[in-house]
């Protein structure tokens, strides 16, 4: 229970993020004969909250995958994070390592395991398609030549033809959608406040005066 605390403790310090692997050997003449096959393997090594360490590490290296597996382990200098080893420079690399066993859509599948201190980290890291050059190079490697640049864009091709035009849609629109429903009726308003008394208006103007009355008999 110790160990296996110590190891979860120590995941938590340390953590192996890689940065590239590139095969720098290759045989320069048959498999009888002995030529330098390494592999350099770049990595940053920061604890859990992303701290770049330094110091001296034993690290441990594993490739998987083969017919035959290879393990070497090295004293690796680590500043500010970065360190990079040559694999294979302690222990040779076995004939087929990189030409049996384990394949995919991809190729040959061949992964690499990394310890530090004795606790193996994880992921495992897939090591690409340049190693594979160990087991199939015959001849020596001339040196890296700088990195090509891009090439400029190709011209665009020709418009393709238009394609026929689709039938016409029929004389009428589409159906009629049903009426929806008549929506609740309001709610009747406060009544409003009184007006105004208007203004009095003008007299009007006095009549004619009647005509006399006949004068009665005499009695």
């Amino acid at each position: 229970m110790a160990g296996w605390q110590s190891r979860r403790d120590f995941l938590r310090r340390s953590l192996v993020w890689t940065i590239g692997t590139s095969w720098i050997g290759a045989s320069g003449a048959p498999r009888a004969q002995s030529a330098a096959q390494l592999l350099n393997y770049q990595g940053r090594l920061t604890d859990a909250a992303g701290q770049p360490r330094n110091g001296s590490f034993t690290m441990g290296f594993t490739i998987l995958g083969g017919t035959s597996s290879w393990s070497e382990t090295q004293t690796v200098n680590v500043a500010n994070g970065f360190f990079s080893v040559l694999l294979g420079s302690q222990t040779p690399f076995p004939a087929d390592l990189f030409t049996s066993g384990t394949t995919d859509s991809f190729g040959p599948v061949r992964m690499l395991q990394v310890s530090v201190n004795g606790e193996v980290l994880s992921p495992n890291v897939r090591i690409v398609s340049s190693a594979w050059a160990i087991g199939t190079v015959a001849g020596p490697t001339g040196p890296i030549g700088p990195p090509g640049t891009t090439g400029l864009p190709g011209p665009v091709g020709p418009t393709g033809p238009t394609g026929p035009i689709g039938p016409a849609g029929g004389p009428t629109g589409g159906p009629t959608g049903p009426t929806g429903s008549t929506g609740p009726t309001g709610i009747i308003g406060p009544t409003g406040s009184p007006g105004m008394t208007g203004p009095t208006g003008y007299p009007g103007m006095t009549g004619p005066t009647g005509y006399p009355g006949m004068t009665g008999p005499t009695g």
